[in-house]
C-alpha cells in the first residue's frame, strides 16, 4: 500500500473512531470537505500545515499517521489506528489494564 493510502486509511479510521464525519473535519482543519475525502483516498497527501491541523483536530501526534508495517493491509493499517485512538485517551490506570489484557490474548495464541 502507498504511503499516500496508508495515510488516508488512518486518517478515516481516526475521524470515524472520533465520531466526525468528513464535513466535521473539514471544519476543525479548515480545509474543504472535497480535500479531506481526497487525502482519507491516498489521492493527496497533505502539506505541512494541513498535517498539523490534521493531527490537532483527531488529537493524534503526527508520528502515528506515519508509523507504517509495510506487510499490513487495510483492515489491519485502520485497526491499529483506532487502537492507537483508543489508548491514547486511557487514563494510565486504564492503559495499564489494556496493556495486561493485550499480553493475555498475545499469550492465548
Amino acid at each position: 500500500m502507498s504511503t499516500a493510502a496508508t495515510f488516508g486509511h488512518k486518517v478515516r479510521a481516526i475521524r470515524k473512531h472520533r465520531g466526525h464525519t468528513q464535513e466535521k473535519l473539514a471544519q476543525l482543519t479548515d480545509r474543504s470537505v472535497d480535500a479531506v475525502s481526497q487525502i482519507e483516498r491516498g489521492i493527496n497527501l497533505p502539506s505541512f500545515e494541513t498535517l498539523d491541523r490534521l493531527s490537532a483536530a483527531l488529537n493524534t501526534p503526527v508520528r502515528e499517521f506515519f508509523d507504517d508495517d509495510e506487510a499490513a493491509d487495510v483492515e489491519q493499517t485502520e485497526l491499529l489506528a483506532v487502537a492507537n485512538a483508543l489508548l491514547r485517551d486511557y487514563p494510565l490506570k486504564d492503559l495499564r489494564v489494556a496493556v495486561r489484557q493485550l499480553k493475555a490474548l498475545g499469550e492465548r495464541a
